[in-house]
């Protein structure tokens, strides 16, 4: 049995077997579906058309069954902005002295994945390549791709990382005119997740109790065992735990807190919500399961950063302003216009602090005249809060932000609590990673994703998992300082820990405006 598959210009004939949904049909052919709950249902984003002689229907590929002779359209996936810091692009590391030839480093997030070819013998960066995972097809976030593993997806999800490595690679190589055989090593930053599926390792013992991994990394793996297209070894990031990964201490090394003399805390906000607070050789790190509305999932109009996404929300005094990645029309909300949303939703009291949403059919008296032309229901009768003709944000959007922002909020408070540190002790708050690059810290104090008493030393640093990436490629120094942070960075499991539970309870309360 068959289906055709119709996408970015492309046909293709899949086989398929009965009993297969459209989604797992299509993924397993490496189309580019959307699928950030990994085809629960739940996020209802994997839609597709079926193309008919009367015209196309819209379904989930994930609760349609494929049927032999089916003709599908898979909308053409707009590739993911990302955001690395202008700085690095002029950067250029110190070498060890002897080095030669070219080399690969690379960030594997969970969503987006960022490769740099490297000079060795320089350590100048010749090329640059990013993309969205080839993994989400499988899951916007960790946990459905270590359920998808233990439901026996693991080599399909290995392929697709290593097939993404090896078009990358070639593609940078092409770029900068160097071939593929002359790469001599390859260094890889990346939760603990995306390392044990990349290697091939089960990462199944991650996702129950006690959250065990089968490795930590922190060595080399041999790159044609990988199914990497070059002879030579692949520097895998050492991680701290199952949640704590190498993207992590990487962000420590390249922002160089292992060396600093007073604490700085990071924070890299996402569907983990990994940090570490610290300086030196006393580090507390911790993550929190903060939930995929900071992807843009499981929201009523949420999507990746990409084009068409509204990425930040402003009140100019007198009515909205939001700015959209490519400049065109909205046709959705991506995590940092969510933040954004919120926070102006909150000054013009469209929301009180416990994250109630005002009804638009209340007593206008009860409705802030600045806010009354934004607020409307939803045919089910669901508040909502209108950013544009085909974008908004309803009551239950702002509830799984809550969540999100809470759990992060809550993680900070344990660390500072288990350093043994005030605010005032505090000499950085540094938000890593490519999406808090495009966070407004104002925004994220507002709702109290980030404590207000360290908004004036708080900054974003971009993508320094992939910067510490390159120092590990060209420096055994920067190794040797990730190894020490291997084994002095102290872990705090937060799951079952009761300060941790009464922490998130309360943090989930927006803060009320100075």
């Amino acid at each position: 049995m068959t289906i055709t598959v119709l996408c970015n210009d492309n046909t293709t004939t899949i086989s398929f077997v009965d009993g297969q949904t459209l989604l797992e049909v299509i993924r397993g052919e490496n189309v580019p579906v959307h699928a950030p709950c990994g085809g629960q249902g739940t996020c209802e984003k994997c839609t597709v058309y079926l193309v008919t002689e009367t015209g196309e229907q819209a379904v989930l590929a994930c609760r349609t069954a494929a049927e032999d002779g089916m003709t599908v359209r898979v909308p053409a996936a707009s590739p993911l902005e990302v955001q690395l810091r202008a700085e690095d692009d002029a950067e250029v590391l110190v070498p060890d002295p002897g080095l030669a030839g070219y080399g690969v480093a690379c960030d594997i997030g969970t969503t987006t994945v960022v490769c740099h070819l490297m000079d060795l013998a320089s350590g100048k960066k010749l090329a640059t390549v990013g993309e969205g995972n080839a993994q989400r097809p499988y899951g916007g976030d960790v946990i459905a791709r270590i359920k998808a593993s233990m439901e026996g997806r693991r080599g399909a999800l290995t392929a697709a990382i290593t097939g993404q490595l090896r078009r990358m690679i070639t593609a940078l190589c092409a770029s900068a005119g160097v071939a593929v055989a002359d790469i001599s090593c390859m260094s890889i930053a990346a939760n603990t997740t995306m390392c044990h599926l990349l290697t091939g390792l089960a990462p199944d013992g991650i996702g129950v109790s006690p959250f065990t991994p089968l490795s930590r990394f922190g060595d080399e793996w041999d790159a044609a065992a990988l199914g990497l297209p070059f002879p030579g070894k692949v520097y895998i990031a050492p991680a701290i735990s199952g949640y704590v990964g190498g993207d992590i201490t990487a962000d420590v090394l390249a922002a160089d807190l292992d060396r600093a003399e007073k604490p700085t805390l990071l924070i890299d906000v996402g569907t983990n919500g990994e940090m570490a607070l610290g300086c030196g050789e006393h580090f507390v790190c911790c993550s929190t399961a903060a939930g995929p509305a900071f992807e843009g999932a499981q929201i009523s109009c949420g999507m990746t950063a990409a084009a068409g996404a509204i990425s930040s929300v402003e009140w100019d005094g007198e009515k909205l302003c939001c700015g959209v990645i490519g400049g065109g029309e909205a046709v959705g909300l991506c995590g940092s216009g969510l933040i954004d949303a919120m926070a102006v939703m909150l000054h013009l009291g469209a929301v009180d602090e416990t994250g109630r949403m005002l009804d638009a059919e209340e007593d206008e008296d009860e409705i802030p005249q600045e806010a009354r032309p934004y607020l409307f229901l939803l045919e089910d009768g669901e508040p909502a809060f209108r950013l544009t003709e085909q974008v908004w944000v309803a009551q239950g959007d702002v509830r799984k932000l809550q969540l999100g922002k809470g759990a992060i909020a809550a993680g900070v408070q344990i660390l500072i609590d288990a350093y043994g540190v005030g605010f005032e002790g505090i000499d950085a708050l540094l938000l890593a990673g490519g999406f808090g690059s495009f966070i407004r810290p104002e925004s994220a104090a507002r709702i109290g994703l980030i404590p207000a008493e360290l908004l004036h030393c708080t900054r974003a640093v971009g993508n320094t998992a992939a910067l510490g990436a390159q120092m590990a490629l060209v420096s055994e120094e920067a190794r040797a300082r990730l190894a020490r942070l291997q084994e002095t960075m102290d872990y705090k499991e937060l799951s079952g820990l009761p300060e941790f539970n009464d922490a998130y309870m309360e943090a989930m309360m927006f803060p009320e405006e100075d």
